[in-house]
C-alpha cells in the first residue's frame, strides 16, 4: 500500500510539474504577445485610442476573444488581428517607423493557435484605492525622516491618480514604465555627475522623492519654473474639510518651504521633455556656439585639424534629403551635430559639397555645403544624452521645420520633430548607426579628396565611435531604469523595453479623458460622484465638462487650459472643495 501511495505521489507530482510547466509556457507566450501588441498596436487601439478597425481595446483579451471577427482562439488564419498583422501586413501602417519583426508575427500566431491565453496580469483585481490622506501623510513621514536642513530641498512626484485607475485601464506593468520614465527623465535634465534614483516614499510605490540639489535644480530655483506652468497645483491646508489632514498638509508645506512640493509624474514626463520647460531645466542656450564653449568643442578648429568624424548619407529616418552627422570629443563624452537640408540638390548635395559648412577661413569654401538646420546630441556628466535643435545659423529652435525633418511616429501629436521628446524617441538606445556614403561616393580630387578621407573615416572607425558612445549611454540608462523595470533576482536589458518617456508622452498628449480619468485625477473613487456634481453645478458645466455626464470625453488640453490663470481641473477642485488652487506667476 505504501509503495502504491509513493508511486501515486510521484505520478501526481510529475503531472503537477507537467501542468505547471505548460502553464508557465502559456503564461510566457501570453506575456510576449501582450508586449508585442502594446508596442505596435496599443497607441492607436488602446482604451482611448482610435477605434479604427474595431480594436479599441487591443489588450483586453477577454473582450477580443468574444468577437470572432477580431480573434478566433485556436485559428490564427481566421483571426482578423493576425490577418492584418501577419498576412495583409497593413497594420501597423507603413508610415510607422516601428514595425513588428517576423519573430514578433510568429509569436502572435503561436499565441492565437494556443488559444489566445490571457496573461495573469489581465485578470488581476483592481488596486486598493489610495486617498489624499495616504499621499500627504506619506510626504510628511518621509520628510520627518530626513535631516532637518535637507527637508527644504525635498520634492515629490506622484502616480496616485494612475494607481487608482481600474486595472483594465492601467496595468501594473504600465506603472513600472511610468516609474522608469520618471527616473530617466529627471536624470536627463541634470548636469550632476551621478545618476539619481527617485526614492520611493510610500508603501504603494506611487510617491517618489528627489533632492533638488542632487539634480542641480536648486541653483536657479528650477522647481519654481516647473510650477509656473503646472495646471494641477492644489493646497490642502483648508480643503477638503478635514482638520487632521489640513494640519498634516500645513506641516508638509512648512518643512519644504513651498505650497506645492508635489507634481504629477505623468504631466511632468510629458511637459518637461518638450520646450519650453525642457530648455529651461537642461539650461539649453539660445546659440549652439555657447553650448560648444561650455563643452569645450571647437567645431571649426576640429575641422582644420581633422579631429572630428563624419558620415553622410542620402536619407535618414527623419529627413528625406541629404543628412550629414559629425562627432567631436567633448567634456563629458561626445558631441554630435547633424546638418540637414531642405533639398539634396545644389549646395545641399553632399556628394559634391561635403566640406561645409561655410565659415570664415574654410579653405574648402568651393566644396562647402549650405545647410538649413540640424540636431545636436551631447553627453551629460552622468552619461545620458541631452538635445538641441538649431536652424542654419546655429540658433536654438523648438521644433525642426517640417520641410527639413519630420516625425512619422507623431510622438508630439503631429509630424513635427520637437526638441527633447522626439529625440529621446529616436535615440532610445543612444546613437544610431550610420553608413557613410560620402567617402566612396564623392567626385572630388586633390586636397579636397584628401580632406574628405581625413574626416569621413572608414566604417570600422566610425562604428567603434558609435559603439563607445552607445555603451556610455546604455550604462547610464540601465542605472536609471533598472530599479523600476527589473524583476527580482533577474538581470535587465533596457533594450527590451520601449523608450518610456516618449511612450508615455505620446499617450498623454493625445489622451481623451472620460469621467473615470477625471474623477481619479480629482481624487474621487467613483466617477458617478463627479458626473452627478457636473450635472448639478452650472459652474462645472461652464468649464466644458458636461460631455462627461453622458459618458463622453474631453481633451487633455481642455482639462489643463490656463488662459484664465487657473485650469478647469483646479476650478473643479475648488467647486468640489477638494483643494485650493495654487498658481505661480
Amino acid at each position: 500500500m505504501r509503495r502504491f501511495q509513493f508511486l501515486l505521489g510521484c505520478v501526481l507530482a510529475l503531472a503537477a510539474s507537467t501542468v505547471s510547466s505548460a502553464q508557465d509556457k502559456s503564461e510566457a507566450l501570453a506575456v510576449k504577445a501582450q508586449q508585442i501588441l502594446q508596442t505596435y498596436c496599443y497607441r492607436c487601439h488602446g482604451q482611448n485610442g482610435s477605434k479604427e478597425g474595431g480594436f479599441n481595446t487591443v489588450l483586453e483579451f477577454a473582450t477580443l476573444a468574444k468577437d470572432p471577427e477580431k480573434l478566433v482562439p485556436g485559428s490564427a488564419d481566421k483571426s482578423r488581428l493576425f490577418r492584418r498583422m501577419g498576412i495583409n501586413k497593413d497594420m501597423p501602417p507603413e508610415d510607422e517607423k516601428e514595425q513588428p519583426s517576423a519573430a514578433d508575427i510568429g509569436v502572435i500566431k503561436a499565441w492565437i493557435e494556443a488559444g489566445a491565453p490571457a496573461p495573469a496580469a489581465a485578470v488581476e483585481q483592481n488596486r486598493p484605492f489610495l486617498d489624499l490622506r495616504h499621499e500627504i501623510s506619506s510626504m510628511r513621514d518621509y520628510l520627518r525622516k530626513q535631516p532637518r536642513d535637507d527637508r527644504v530641498y525635498i520634492r515629490f512626484f506622484t502616480l496616485r491618480h494612475l494607481h487608482n485607475m481600474p486595472i483594465n485601464r492601467l496595468r501594473d506593468i504600465d506603472l513600472r514604465v511610468y516609474r522608469a520614465a520618471l527616473s530617466k527623465l529627471v536624470n536627463s535634465l541634470s548636469w550632476k555627475p551621478n545618476i539619481v534614483i527617485p526614492a520611493t516614499a510610500d508603501s504603494a510605490q506611487t510617491l517618489f522623492a528627489i533632492d533638488l540639489r542632487h539634480l542641480d535644480w536648486d541653483r536657479k530655483n528650477l522647481w519654481q519654473e516647473i510650477l509656473r506652468i503646472y495646471p494641477y497645483g492644489l493646497k490642502h491646508d483648508r480643503y477638503p474639510d478635514d482638520a487632521e489632514l489640513n494640519d498634516i498638509a500645513s506641516e508638509v508645506y512648512t518643512l519644504t518651504h513651498t505650497d506645492v512640493p508635489l507634481v504629477r509624474a505623468d504631466w511632468f514626463i510629458s511637459t518637461a521633455s518638450r520646450p519650453p520647460l525642457y530648455h529651461t531645466l537642461v539650461q539649453i542656450p539660445d546659440d549652439a556656439r555657447v553650448l560648444e564653449h561650455t563643452l569645450k568643442v571647437n567645431v571649426a578648429d576640429n575641422f582644420y585639424r581633422g579631429q572630428l568624424a563624419r558620415a553622410g548619407f542620402n536619407a535618414s529616418g527623419v529627413s528625406s534629403s541629404n543628412r550629414m552627422v559629425e562627432r567631436h570629443d567633448a567634456n563629458y563624452g561626445a558631441y554630435w551635430k547633424s546638418y540637414d537640408f531642405k533639398t539634396s540638390a545644389g549646395s545641399g548635395n553632399l556628394f559634391v559639397f561635403p566640406l561645409g559648412p561655410e565659415f570664415q577661413g574654410n579653405q574648402f569654401a568651393r566644396q562647402a555645403f549650405k545647410h538649413d538646420g540640424g540636431e545636436i546630441i551631447f553627453n551629460l556628466p552622468n552619461g545620458l544624452q541631452a538635445y538641441m535643435l538649431i536652424d542654419g545659423k546655429d540658433k536654438r529652435i523648438d521644433a525642426g521645420p517640417i520641410e527639413v525633418v519630420s516625425d512619422g511616429k507623431k510622438i508630439s501629436g503631429n509630424p513635427l520633430v520637437v526638441n527633447g521628446l522626439s529625440c529621446m524617441s529616436c535615440h532610445q538606445h543612444g546613437m544610431i548607426r550610420f553608413k557613410d556614403q560620402i567617402r566612396a561616393g564623392n567626385i572630388l580630387g586633390g586636397a579636397a579628396r584628401d580632406k574628405v578621407r581625413q574626416i569621413y573615416p572608414d566604417s570600422r572607425v566610425f562604428d567603434e565611435l558609435v559603439s563607445r558612445d552607445e555603451q556610455r549611454f546604455l550604462t547610464a540608462l540601465t542605472q536609471a531604469m533598472a530599479p523600476f523595470v527589473a524583476q527580482k533576482g533577474q538581470a535587465v536589458d533596457v533594450k527590451d523595453f520601449p523608450e518610456p518617456v516618449s511612450h508615455i508622452a505620446r499617450w498623454y498628449i493625445s489622451q481623451e479623458l472620460t469621467a473615470t480619468e477625471t474623477a481619479s485625477e480629482l481624487g474621487l473613487d467613483d466617477p458617478r460622484i463627479f458626473q452627478g456634481a457636473v450635472q448639478a453645478n452650472p459652474r462645472l458645466q461652464e468649464l466644458g465638462l458636461f460631455p462627461l455626464t453622458n459618458n463622453g470625453t474631453i481633451k487633455r488640453e481642455v482639462w489643463e487650459f490656463q488662459e484664465f490663470i487657473t485650469s478647469p481641473f483646479q476650478d473643479a477642485a475648488r467647486e468640489l472643495k477638494l483643494g485650493t488652487p495654487v498658481k505661480y506667476q
